[in-house]
């Protein structure tokens, strides 16, 4: 390595750690970079200056939105048109990053996003790293900072940059560390990860939407979400029913959330009305309870038992068929509708 290089490190970590009055290069000098509307510093400005002089960067951030990638769009736009190559790692940690960003993202063909996922890895995420490398020389901005725009522009937020050569031993930690990261099982590419992803992150938001609208708010109801199976099947109904299918068929065990999960879908693809079938009383009224905690109280629903209609349960005895019968305000697909009622006059 250059020995001028070297000195100009040396310059920046005696005026940082040993003696603030040390002459030096602020290029090479380690930083606190915080968000001080004052004295006119952002976040912000710090993450752009060291994008526009790296050769290559990584990000690793637990929340990532539209706000916060908005106004970093133009600076990375240039780094694409260089050819300058980086990895962005998020997480889906209270689904709380905007699909509309991620998606912004990986629109751009010099950079992979990838998003970690917490709850298969059974641990918490919320690192907050911009890491950013030129010639042998790492930048590194690590602290409290997520990529949004309340944490790169006005909130108390405390960073540290540091300034290394690839062999030093915090920045090689570091840099494992986010390869480590990047490498696991539980970092998803984002074809494997987005279409769920967005799924949950809607459904989420609508329910917190129903459950504040109520005149006496549930915590139930706002805390409501799907688990992994129902994001899939709803994501995977969507598709079929975008294709053209007519018909689908959900099998699952017994317990893993299958009335939720039709709640949810009916309701997130926007049916007007919905028949729901069981072979007992009581399962009509348990899938009734269910419906409502979904639903906003707009939407209508009774019980009605079908006339002389019976069926034999698993212990061999005749039973009542009971539906539940709702009315959405929602575009209806009355071929669906059509194919429920042919079936169950046959």
């Amino acid at each position: 390595m250059d020995v001028n290089v070297i000195n100009e490190l040396q310059n920046g970590l005696s005026a940082a750690y040993i003696n603030g009055s040390v002459a030096a290069n602020l290029a090479y000098k380690p930083a606190f970079v915080s968000n001080n509307p004052e004295e006119g510093k952002k976040v912000i400005s710090s993450v752009e200056d060291e994008l526009l002089r790296c050769e290559e960067f990584q990000i690793s951030v637990a929340f990532i939105t539209m706000g916060g990638v908005t106004p970093l769009l133009q600076t990375l736009k240039e780094l694409e048109k260089k050819g300058v190559k980086g990895q962005i790692l998020t997480t889906n940690y209270l689904n709380f990053s905007e699909p509309r960003a991620l998606e912004k993202l990986n629109s751009l063909k010099n950079g992979t996003l990838k998003m970690y996922d917490v709850e298969a890895a059974g641990n918490g995420f919320h690192t907050k790293g911009y890491i950013f490398k030129k010639e042998e020389i790492y930048r590194i901005i690590i602290g409290s900072s997520n990529m949004t725009s309340a944490a790169l522009t006005v909130n108390k937020e405390w960073n540290t940059k540091l300034i290394s050569t690839e062999n030093g031993e915090v920045a090689e930690e570091i840099v494992e560390e986010f390869q480590r990261l990047w490498n696991s099982e539980y970092a998803l590419p984002y074809d494997d990860f987005y279409e769920v992803y967005k799924e949950r992150y809607n459904i989420i938001k609508h329910q917190r939407e129903i459950a504040k609208s109520e005149e006496i708010p549930s915590l139930e109801k706002y805390r409501l979400k799907p688990n992994s199976m129902q994001e899939r099947f709803i994501a995977n109904l969507r598709k079929i029913l975008e294709q053209g299918a007519e018909r689908a068929l959900l099998i699952s065990a017994t317990g893993t959330g299958k009335t939720y999960a039709s709640a949810f879908a009916m309701r997130e693809l926007g049916f007007k009305r919905v028949l729901f079938l069981v072979h007992r009383v009581t399962l009509a009224k348990q899938a009734k309870k269910s419906f409502e905690k979904v639903f906003d109280k707009k939407v209508t629903m009774g019980l009605v038992g079908a006339r002389n209609a019976r069926k034999e349960d698993n212990r061999g005895r005749m039973q009542p068929i009971t539906k539940v019968t709702m009315k959405m305000h929602h575009p209806v697909r009355e071929d669906l509708l059509r194919y429920l009622q042919s079936n169950i006059t046959a």
